[in-house]
């Protein structure tokens, strides 16, 4: 990561969709590699999406945590926000409606009875599956249509989880210290 210092807003917004790139990334993998024997099968496809949306919520949350850390730091330019950790998930979250906006008006543009007709369209239905590769198991994907549920947790999902980490990380809350709190007896 770069110097504290050295660090403006607009580094931190790009780098939380690089992050949610990553995501997206780290699922498809693990998806490809792990689960790829259970992305057919109905109840299991649902299960493997939530968790990889957690997994997505993770990895935005830690980032956003960070970020707060270093914005609390009294030797940065950078001040802390409640709002800058919204506004991290929104972004992600305007993203993520472009992305279906695009995907739609592509199928409705470039769709057939065979599917998507075209290279360009081909790659554009590549990237939305990709970016969007966590929610896809509860998205029911067909003929360029998902469901509502879907599009609506693409918008709560990544708001949710850089807004709490950004609290997170502002407040010095550890998650780990305080769950170790209940795991061990106290002497």
């Amino acid at each position: 990561m770069r110097d504290s210092m050295k660090m403006t807003v607009r580094y931190q917004f790009v780098y939380m969709l690089i992050m949610q790139a990553a995501a997206s990334g780290v699922c498809f993998v693990f998806g490809l590699v792990a689960f790829w024997y259970f992305m057919n099968i109905s109840i299991a496809k649902e299960i493997l999406s939530v968790v990889f949306m957690l997994v997505n919520f993770a990895m935005l949350y830690i980032q956003s945590k960070k970020f707060a850390v270093l914005d609390n730091k009294p030797y940065t330019p950078l001040k802390p926000s409640k709002l800058k950790g919204a506004l991290f998930g929104c972004l992600i979250a305007l993203a993520n409606l472009i992305f279906m906006v695009i995907f739609r008006l592509i199928w409705i543009r470039f769709g057939t009875d065979m599917g998507l007709s075209g290279i360009f369209p081909t790659i554009i239905n590549a990237v939305f599956y990709y970016w969007t590769f966590p929610y896809n198991g509860i998205m029911n994907l067909s003929d360029g249509t998902f469901t509502l549920y879907s599009a609506a947790a693409m918008m709560v999902v990544p708001v949710a989880a850089t807004l709490i980490g950004y609290i997170a990380g502002s407040k010095k809350f550890e998650l780990a210290e305080k769950i170790d709190e209940f795991m061990y007896e106290k002497e």
